[in-house]
């Protein structure tokens, strides 16, 4: 770790400006309280307060280094104790020496150190116990600091993995299904079943293409659901009836790729898949705010059988949106008067990695 006050600009420049003060209040105080001259008050005071504050800046090698180790505590408690009698033995005769090599009157000097020689230590003491105990708050809070960015790294990091494993999740899904559907439709329509196999493998060079991408813009989401809806129209023919309504505004918009696809999926499996009749899937994208909406609305047959589900793609969803955006983004579900309505709420940021 490097020295937290010589290392930095400001804190070394209030460092000096503490000093001076200690050093000023200290040659008042000698002024006032004693009979020596000014030359000499100001001389002890300022030559106290500079020597002290290199010894204050040459006790954070020890006490790092003491914080380091695996001492006891009394072990601790003695080495403090022998650098305090060496860093105040420094500090008292080097000042005595400097100043009386300074002043030439030394005899008023020396009965007023003599005098003065247990206030220095007492205040010696304290400035030891006082600088000791900021160096150690420094480096509780410096390993406090450096204990939030590894924590902040690695959750970043667990936010990462869950997002891949999240996203991972979606092709094998989609997959398990059309392939169920081409394995039907080879009995029933071997046409329909050639024609999806083909759409599903331009699909899926697609999202091959795409997986490194976080974020996509919605225009580029849509071209790839269009893909997924054309294998979906091959299974149900006109009983999927597909709507879009957009600003153009919104198209520019990024959001996480591929959020959308597993709405229409619960749209296809609850609202077409378990209907006879047409069952119509809109979508309506607009900016509002500062964010853009969008909304999945599907109607279904409320007489019909439920497909069996797990939820597990509106979840995904929802945890996706929580991963990228935290509390800002939602996705809102709705159902009535046989409607199905999924909303999406993705706010516009700049800071979403892309």
């Amino acid at each position: 770790m490097f020295h937290p006050i010589v290392s930095r600009r400001t804190r070394f420049f209030v460092y000096l400006l503490i000093w001076l003060v200690i050093g000023l209040a200290q040659s008042l105080l000698i002024l006032f309280s004693t009979g020596i001259n000014t030359g000499a008050s100001f001389t002890d005071g300022m030559v106290s307060a500079v020597i002290f504050a290199l010894i204050a800046i040459a006790l954070w090698f020890p006490v790092n280094q003491l914080t380091a180790g695996k001492s006891n505590i009394l072990m601790g408690v003695l080495n403090h104790l022998g650098m305090a009698i060496i860093s105040l033995t420094i500090w008292i005769f080097a000042t005595r020496f400097i100043v009386l090599s300074v002043l030439q009157d030394e005899k008023p000097y020396m009965l007023f150190w003599e005098q003065s020689i247990y206030y220095r230590i007492g205040a010696g003491a304290f400035m030891y116990a006082v600088i000791t105990l900021t160096y150690y708050l420094i480096i509780l809070i410096e390993n406090i600091s450096r204990k939030n960015m590894k924590e902040a790294k690695l959750e970043n990091m667990l936010k990462e993995t869950e997002l891949m494993m999240l996203r991972s999740q979606i092709n094998p899904h989609f997959l398990f299904n059309s392939l169920n559907s081409i394995s039907s439709l080879t009995i029933s329509d071997a046409t329909k079943a050639r024609e999806m196999v083909i759409k599903l493998s331009e699909f899926m060079r697609y999202a091959l293409s795409k997986k490194e991408d976080r974020t996509v813009t919605l225009e580029t989401e849509l071209k790839n659901l269009r893909l997924y809806l054309e294998i979906e129209k091959v299974r149900f023919g006109e009983r999927l009836v597909l709507e879009e309504k957009y600003d153009k505004e919104s198209l520019a918009v990024r959001i996480p790729n591929m959020i959308l696809q597993p709405l229409y999926e619960n749209a296809i499996k609850h609202g077409v898949y378990e209907s006879t009749e047409a069952v119509s899937i809109k979508l309506e994208a607009k900016r509002v705010n500062g964010a853009i909406e969008i909304s999945i609305v599907n109607d279904f047959d409320p007489d019909s059988i439920p497909a069996g589900g797990t939820g597990t793609g509106l979840n995904n969803v929802r945890r996706r949106l929580e991963l990228y955006y935290g509390h800002r983004a939602s996705l809102q579900t709705h159902k009535g008067n046989n409607i199905f309505t999924a909303k999406l709420h993705i706010p516009e940021q700049a800071d979403v990695k892309k």
